[in-house]
């Protein structure tokens, strides 16, 4: 009830303000906008965040061409007070990773109308990370799409979520949150950390460390469900040469030939061995 006044239009572009009897916590405003909006693809833009010229008709162009999609999703451009840059946030979606990595900004996905019908809609239990478990609900409905191209940009020292930096961060509030988000959806994450791509992070993450013993388990189990899996051999290469048989590893990464894991971060170590073994020869 105390929102300004807004003008009949931004740009070319005519703005319609839904008033409610009182103020609504987050989830409960967005399902309110969503409610009201009319069309058939839908994007949020909040106080903190900027749409680039190029976002809408990039995403469409994107979902167009893919029409077995009913969500894209872009890169944002961080910005903090002064406008300088910290960093672009957006990578391709990682289903196994969903309950604990955001891969977007909210601002940065355009989805389908759709998408209402089939169920999906806002917590009102969520007071922050609501959009987190919402694109979770979508994610059961249809791939996403990444468009690798910077059309927003987020604001991070703005805003009251707690999710941002500085001033806008609060990690109790944040970690209190994931613990809501993964109770609610306790069998899709049980289910998650059973598949391979998360197994295989995690035991990439263990070797890195030098936790070599604790990943021997989960780099045989990969490979006993599948002994061609390419993430499994690249991880049984990555374990050899951390113990220094070079010699063994040889063989296996030949069998590999020019196959790129699914794990992003085994095909960037992969790439750094090949391109080691061609310096040894």
């Amino acid at each position: 009830p105390a929102h300004r006044a807004l003008p009949d239009t931004c740009g070319a572009f005519p703005l319609r303000f839904v008033p409610t009897a009182r103020a609504l916590k987050r989830a409960e405003a967005a399902n309110v906008a969503l409610e009201a909006a009319r069309g058939d693809w839908f994007n949020f833009l909040d106080d903190d965040d900027e749409l680039m010229p190029s976002h809408v008709s990039r995403l469409r162009a994107a979902l167009a061409a893919e029409p077995g999609f009913r969500l894209a999703h872009s890169v944002s451009q961080d910005v903090d007070a002064d406008g300088r840059t910290v960093a672009f946030h957006g990578g391709r979606f990682k289903p196994w990773r969903q309950l604990d990595t955001g891969f977007f900004r909210p601002c940065s996905a355009m989805f389908a109308a759709s998408l209402l019908d089939d169920g999906a809609m806002f917590d009102a239990r969520f007071e922050i990370l609501e959009d987190m478990d919402f694109f979770v609900q979508c994610a059961a409905l249809t791939p996403f799409l990444f468009v690798a191209d910077v059309t927003t940009r987020y604001h991070v020292d703005a805003g009251n979520s707690g999710a941002g930096r500085g001033t806008n961060r609060d990690d109790d509030r944040l970690q209190a949150a994931f613990g809501v988000l993964r109770e609610k959806w306790s069998e899709l994450d049980r289910r998650m950390r059973a598949t391979p791509e998360f197994r295989a992070e995690h035991a990439l993450f263990l070797i890195e460390n030098g936790h070599f013993d604790e990943a021997v388990p989960l780099v045989v189990g990969i490979l006993r469900e599948d002994s061609q899996s390419i993430d499994g051999r690249t991880l049984r290469i990555l374990q050899l040469i951390a113990r220094g048989d070079v010699e063994s590893a040889k063989p296996i990464l030949e069998a590999i030939g020019d196959a790129t894991p699914k794990v992003d971060g085994l095909a960037l170590k992969l790439d750094q061995v090949r391109a080691r073994m061609a310096t040894l020869h």
